[in-house]
């Protein structure tokens, strides 16, 4: 009997580890979830492609610097006939055939040492523009892992919901089944039962909802995790375990201003545009150029002027300036001087906008953290009323109504708790994005 005994323990043992080390497979944690949206979101390739072009610019204007260098090569071949051409016979011409070659090859750079700044603007704005470029892709990580948050704990909330949602349920089932057993006894009416019944079946209905949303919400998480066809799986719960803390509002408005990545990614764009009304400026002064060419040729032909082969190297210096361009420059740092207004106006706009998210975030933090309290204390009070609807039920002294009113505003308030902690975290991690706080954290939970 002992050794049957121990025996079942052990299996018993082992398939309880099986399916735990089974059902951990299945759960998925928040930074397993955001893992697996940044690997594949086209979101951030963009992003990515946009600092590499920004890095080539970079490149091509730190390449304006340099001196051009080219090299050239000739060859050609040509036949020539001159016809009618006298001979030693009066009166008979003919006609003679020659063949030539030429051939050459040079070399030649040329530098330009000055050409109005254009060249220091145009590294200037393109040192900003790729600096932007990675300002505003890490600001799309961060959008991408709050996407994900907020699916995340949308999913938990709905998850959490359906299981009120079947309490509820099973309440109704209970609250059935005594009202069957007082009305066959004597002490309750046929109303009574059918009261009940139709609570069960509401309540049965709320299930069917709650599932349906909770459905809906796993599918919104895989889209924003890039895996609109992933199988279901759970989800882990711990992050709706938080704590009600609300920053000041003042403290939460400079740290937005300060550290926001997309508004630092306007301020290097209002600088880039500097940089274009730099550049858009060099014609008017002059352009000074250096230059040096060397070739060499080889010339075949017996009509040439001067020696067969010959080199020649020359070097010098280039001042152009040009004094009328049909306003061609003046238009263009005109219209650079307007595209620099624009990204100012832009900055200026995207400080307000930033200022209103960041309030009405704040604000709507303040409401979740009262809504938690109010409904958690509802929860206490709720279950108070009933548990004394059912003595008063009991003992005769009430009514089922009654009953399903206290059923009612018990699974109300603990919905409301639910969704009101939810909408805490969600917010929570909103504002964490508006401020410019990295959201990078949530990877190593």
């Amino acid at each position: 009997m002992d050794r049957r005994f121990w025996l079942i323990g052990i299996v018993s043992l082992l398939l309880v580890g099986y399916v735990g080390s089974a059902a951990g497979q299945t759960v998925y944690t928040l930074s397993e979830c955001v893992g697996i949206a940044l690997e594949g979101s086209p979101s951030l390739a963009i992003s990515a492609a946009n600092t590499d072009v920004a890095k080539h610019g970079l490149r091509q204007a730190k390449g304006a610097f340099l001196p051009d260098l080219s090299l050239s090569r000739t060859w050609n071949k040509s036949e020539r006939t001159e016809f009618d051409q006298p001979t030693a016979v009066e009166g008979v011409t003919k006609n003679d055939d020659s063949e030539s070659t030429y051939q050459d090859y040079g070399f030649s750079t040329n530098l330009n040492v000055f050409s109005g700044f254009s060249k220091f603007g145009g590294l200037k704005s393109a040192r900003n523009t790729l600096d932007a470029s990675k300002a505003d892709q890490a600001y799309s990580r961060q959008l991408v892992i709050q996407n994900v948050v907020v699916a995340f704990i949308k999913l938990v909330r709905d998850e959490r919901m359906l299981e009120v949602k079947r309490d509820a349920e099973d309440l109704a089932e209970r609250e059935l089944e005594k009202s069957e057993t007082y009305h066959r006894i004597g002490s309750a009416a046929k109303s009574d039962v059918l009261q009940a019944k139709v609570r069960l079946e509401q309540t049965r209905l709320d299930v069917i909802r709650a599932r349906n949303a909770a459905e809906q919400s796993f599918a919104e998480l895989a889209h924003a995790m890039n895996r609109p066809l992933a199988n279901r799986f759970d989800v882990d719960r711990s992050l709706m375990e938080t704590k009600l803390e609300v920053d000041v509002l003042q403290s939460l408005f400079e740290e937005a201003l300060t550290s926001r990545q997309d508004l630092h990614s306007k301020e290097l764009q209002v600088e880039a545009r500097k940089g274009d009304v730099t550049s858009a400026s060099g014609s008017l002064l002059p352009r000074v150029d250096l230059f040096a060419r060397y070739s060499k040729s080889d010339n075949e032909s017996s009509y040439r002027f001067g020696a067969q082969t010959s080199d020649n190297l020359s070097y010098g210096y280039q001042v152009n300036w040009n004094i009328f361009d049909r306003y061609q420059t003046l238009a263009g740092r005109s219209q650079a001087k307007a595209r620099q207004r624009i990204a100012e106006y832009n900055l200026d706009q995207s400080m307000l906008d930033i200022q209103l998210e960041v309030r009405q975030l704040y604000n709507a933090q303040v409401e979740a953290r009262e809504r938690v309290s109010l409904a958690r204390e509802t929860i206490i009070n709720a279950e108070e009323e009933l548990r004394l609807a059912q003595e008063r039920f009991r003992v005769g002294a009430g009514t089922m109504l009654d009953r399903i009113t206290a059923q009612v505003n018990l699974a109300t308030a603990r919905g409301d708790e639910v969704s009101a902690l939810a909408d805490f975290v969600v917010v929570s991690k909103q504002i964490d994005r508006a401020i410019g706080r990295p959201l990078d954290s949530l990877l190593e939970n």
